[in-house]
């Protein structure tokens, strides 16, 4: 047991009453808190010699005063003070603002310390900091995410909690791992976290933390899914697999190697005697659906009920109507429930699920409400699954005991985070496109373009097909020079009147009035529609052959290239353009990665390098860890070691039988005991 967390902050020897209330506020409550509450940053204040610093670059540089401060007041107490040093060979101008206060302490031949930019060309530093006296081993200093708590009084409470407990520290790593990766000792981490020397500590103690963050959290996940294989039993799935063999082949097409491995994988996991919690993650059109239906139709020979919920009416529809077509040979009873389905029909529809006179459902939210009880579940299915919460694909699983589930993404996610992000689950990937599917043709051209742009318009819909243009906003913004939908709207609606009808969809519209408009281009009751990004994901309107996204710079690769996947759903050649005004090198190679490749996995990672993983969950129920250290882009290399070093010990059931991993074992029984409803 960790001794540390059963310590309160109070017992530090001279710690103040105000200082408690202090580290109370920053949710500090014992000493583990307050040792592992470590800097998010450090400022480098080694000392340079000032001819090798660059133009604008903070420097650290001791010197010696060489003209007395000048100083002067300007605006309601504001100040500048001004002297010369001399550093080695070189005069230099110190601006320092609103430190008047130093005006009388500052003299000729005194030696100071000053931290700030250095302005090679004027000659001059404008301080940060201003020290009256050489710098001693203070050069690096841990910079802490504190609220009203000055930075040292807080180290000051520090090196008195490692002073009087550091004795009581438990290390929770194995020393044959920490001999193999030669790590530093739990005791050498916290000293050369909060206190460091130089920056070869910082380094190694980085290191310790990254790679036990990833083990630890490894680990959980992996006892926690071994747990649930034990414990969490269910009968075997019995269906003949000629059966399955034969409905695949009487397909129209055949099936990628991609879709086939997938498949297998899947046709697996419902036969084993353990629940399958399985994610499906491929690009648009890639044709993860047909692999889910196989799926449903193993699940009914098997002789359960199957369900499919999907985010939205309109792709639940979709996805009713193309279960009828798959399944028109079959003796399958498949139904539809929406909330839009009400009264005697909704009644019915109810009756015959609970009764087992229904294979398949499709829906939406509505299968999760109250009310709708299955006679045998035996596999969900959630499509676009980021589009509902934790609670609600369980509340789903819950309608039957022990059922199978298979979730389907079509935002790709890089293996690095799928690794983490998704460690209870086994993740499949279908990275092969259909035979016959033509590559979408992505171009980026700037707004002095606009009049081509509508001509090629012209001539897409001359061709009877339709086009989606998006932008990042609804209306006007006074603080952005950006175009919205409305505004595109008004100009398109005057431009093709009397030629072709142009709608408009964005997130202020009802449910029911985005359903309608969806529904009309559909149909081709509107040739036109402009749109936010509220434009549904999913949706196939086979008929869509172009898409343009104006001010492209201002969304997501990932979200461009799933807009993108909005065409390109038929044989007919269909075109992205992204019209940005880019102000920059960096945003021009960011786009540009969309116009050399069609793969949403190298896009996925790009983005990823780019932007982080905040983009791709958004919430701490997503299943994404908080990590102190960690960063899953940077230290992948860290998390592919850490997981197979996880797997070697849960094979080797050495977490449970070598006593050297007693105090790992005993961490993650805690956390898992402590964090319970992260995990359910």
């Amino acid at each position: 047991m960790n001794k540390l967390k059963t310590i309160e902050i109070e017992q530090i020897n001279g710690i103040s009453k105000r200082m408690i209330e202090h580290l109370h506020n920053q949710g500090i409550e014992s000493i583990y808190d307050l040792l592992y509450y470590f800097p998010y940053r450090y400022e480098n204040y080694e000392v340079i010699n000032i001819n090798r610093a660059l133009d604008n670059e903070k420097v650290t540089v001791v010197g010696q005063v060489m003209t007395e401060p000048v100083f002067y007041f300007y605006g309601r107490n504001r100040s500048r003070l001004t002297f010369s040093i001399l550093l080695n060979d070189v005069v230099v101008k110190v601006v320092a603002f609103n430190r008047h206060f130093l005006k009388n302490k500052i003299r000729k031949n005194l030696d100071v310390t000053v931290t700030g930019k250095y302005e090679k060309q004027k000659g001059q530093i404008i301080a940060q900091k201003l020290s009256l006296k050489p710098f001693e081993n203070d050069r690096i200093e841990p910079v802490y995410s504190l609220k009203n708590l000055h930075r040292t009084y807080f180290l000051n409470v520090m090196k008195k909690a490692l002073k009087q407990f550091k004795h009581l520290v438990d290390e929770d790593l194995p020393l044959s791992i920490i001999d193999k990766y030669r790590l530093i000792s739990i005791e050498d981490l916290f000293q050369f976290v909060h206190f460091p020397v130089n920056y070869e500590q910082i380094r190694q103690a980085m290191r310790r933390v990254k790679y036990e963050e990833l083990l630890k959290f490894q680990l959980k996940m992996m006892v926690l899914k071994d747990r649930e294989h034990k414990n969490i039993k269910k009968k075997s799935k019995e269906f003949d697999n000629s059966f399955v063999d034969n409905f695949i082949k009487q397909l129209p097409f055949l099936l990628t190697n991609d879709q086939q491995k997938v498949t297998n994988e899947i046709l697996l996991d419902m036969k084993k005697p353990y629940q399958m919690n399985r994610l499906v993650q491929g690009d648009v059109g890639s044709g993860k659906t047909v692999v889910a239906f196989i799926s449903l139709y193993a699940n009914y020979l098997s002789h359960y009920q199957g369900c499919l919920m999907a985010p939205t009416e309109i792709l639940a529809e979709q996805h009713f109507q193309y279960l009828k077509k798959t399944f028109k040979h079959y003796q399958i009873e498949i139904k539809l429930l929406t909330s839009s389905i009400t009264g005697k029909n909704r009644r019915i529809i109810l009756e015959d699920l609970q009764n087992g006179k229904i294979d398949i459902i499709v829906g939406t939210h509505a299968l999760i409400s109250e009310g709708v009880n299955f006679n045998q579940l035996g596999l969900i299915i959630v499509d676009e699954q980021h589009r509902f919460g934790v609670n609600q694909r369980k509340i789903l699983r819950e309608k039957g005991e022990v059922v199978d589930a298979l979730f389907l993404s079509a935002t790709p996610i890089p293996r690095t985070l799928a690794l983490t992000a998704f460690a209870d689950m086994d993740v499949s990937s279908i990275k092969e496109m259909p035979k016959g599917r033509k590559l979408i043709k992505t171009y980026l051209i700037n707004s002095q373009l606009e009049l081509r742009l509508i001509q090629f318009i012209d001539k897409i819909i001359k061709e009877k097909q339709q086009v989606y243009v998006i932008t990042p906003l609804i209306e006007e913004s006074e603080n952005m020079d950006l175009e919205n939908a409305i505004h595109v709207y008004e100009k398109y609606k005057q431009y093709f009147k009397g030629r072709y009808e142009v709608g408009l969809l964005h997130g202020k519209l009802s449910n029911n009035e985005k359903e309608k408009v969806m529904e009309q281009f559909v149909q081709n009751k509107i040739q036109i529609l402009v749109s936010t990004t509220v434009v549904e994901v999913g949706v196939n309107v086979l008929n869509a052959s172009l898409m343009i996204i104006i001010d492209a710079h201002r969304f997501g690769l990932a979200q461009l290239h799933q807009l993108r996947g909005r065409v390109g759903r038929s044989n007919k050649q269909s075109y992205c353009i992204l019209v940005s005004d880019y102000e920059n090198d960096k945003t021009k190679k960011r786009l540009d990665i969309l116009t050399k490749t069609n793969s949403g996995f190298e896009i996925a990672e790009a983005d990823l390098r780019l932007r982080g993983p905040g983009d791709f969950f958004g919430s701490r129920q997503s299943g994404l860890p908080e990590f102190k250290m960690a960063d899953l882009v940077d230290d992948y290399h860290i998390l592919e070691v850490a997981r197979e070093d996880a797997i070697m010990i849960i094979e080797t059931n050495e977490l449970f039988t070598n006593p050297e991993y007693f105090a790992l074992r005993y961490y993650i029984e805690q956390e898992l005991i402590e964090n319970q409803e992260l995990f359910d």
